[in-house]
């Protein structure tokens, strides 16, 4: 487990007597990742826990939990105590279509959780090596209907989103997943010609088509990307496969009415930031603020529209 610390400062430390007198929080607040360092979802969880310790003084302390698609960070989570010092990041990795794609037991992503707040949603983008001659994703498709082809994914929010646009585009028998521990290693082969597409969270791989390594054929969602107003959802181009990825922040079940309104407070406030706002832009997600029952069906029904297109793929737990 690897344990990194957002310092608030010396400074800051001394001058938050105020907000330590106060109730909750009243000690370090744990924030627990299922991913490596430097995942997209950590990255984006640090803008808004650095925005919040720097307005109240409040400590937070991010510990890496990998492994188990997130799982073994969400268990870890679900299993503290209900006093609001033990936290994670959610996601449509883990409390979407992780769950659904191991045969480990792991809680449930509704009920064994207090759903904080809903802190951004991104679109997931189709790209392939640039060098590969692929421009558009009628492209792709006729290069899979000619051979097969390898994609690859190092998350759950990756394979899924791959395998129901494999599936929704009909070039699901010439059409392979490959496997890796993480997103980025995925990419990295992807540049390097060892697989054929990647199906990835914007935020990962901004930079790389940015960069000119990979080209970007798609993205999902109902709209195109703020970053990316050339590249067409895959609905425009007759594909229907409709994901959307989404971070949130959420605790064990049953936590007291303090911690959830201290912190639908501070996340209404963080996330309505004009630099919060346009750094989110910037990494190519935008924020989504919801809280109590609203946030509570939204991740019960995207649970239900993960599951769907897992079963409608033919995905088996490993």
């Amino acid at each position: 487990m690897k344990i990194s610390t957002l310092l608030a400062g010396a400074g800051l430390l001394i001058s938050s007597g105020l907000a330590f007198a106060q109730s909750y929080p009243n000690k370090p607040i744990h924030f627990v990742t299922g991913f490596a360092a430097g995942s997209s979802i950590e990255n984006l969880s640090r803008i808004v826990l650095d925005d919040i310790s720097k307005r109240t003084g409040a400590v937070f302390v991010v510990e890496q939990r990998p492994g188990a698609l997130g799982m073994i960070g969400m268990n870890a989570v679900a299993k503290a105590p209900p006093d609001g010092y033990t936290l994670m990041p959610t996601s449509s990795a883990t409390h979407s279509s992780a769950p659904q794609l191991t045969k480990m037991t792991v809680a449930d992503p509704v009920k064994d959780f207090t759903h904080l707040g809903a802190l951004d949603r991104f679109h997931l983008m189709l790209v392939v090596n640039a060098s590969s001659g692929i421009k558009t994703v009628e492209d792709l498709v006729a290069e899979a209907k000619k051979k097969s082809l390898n994609y690859g994914y190092g998350s759950a929010t990756g394979q899924v989103g791959a395998s129901a646009f494999v599936r929704a585009a009909g070039i699901d028998r010439n059409v392979v997943g490959i496997p890796y521990k993480s997103q980025p290693l995925a990419l990295t082969d992807l540049v390097g010609n060892q697989v054929q597409f990647v199906t990835s969270d914007l935020p990962s791989v901004d930079a790389l088509v940015r960069g000119n390594k990979l080209t970007a054929l798609a993205v999902s969602g109902d709209k195109r990307a703020t970053l990316f107003p050339d590249v067409p959802t895959l609905t425009e181009r007759g594909i229907n496969a409709e994901l959307i990825g989404w971070v949130g922040v959420a605790g064990p079940a049953g936590l007291p009415e303090e911690v959830r309104t201290w912190w639908q407070r501070n996340l209404t406030t963080t996330l309505n930031r004009p630099n919060v706002i346009e750094d989110f832009k910037a990494r190519g997600v935008e924020p989504f603020i919801l809280f109590g029952p609203t946030l509570e069906k939204f991740v019960a029904d995207q649970y239900q529209v993960w599951g769907r297109h897992i079963r409608e793929a033919g995905i088996k737990p490993e």
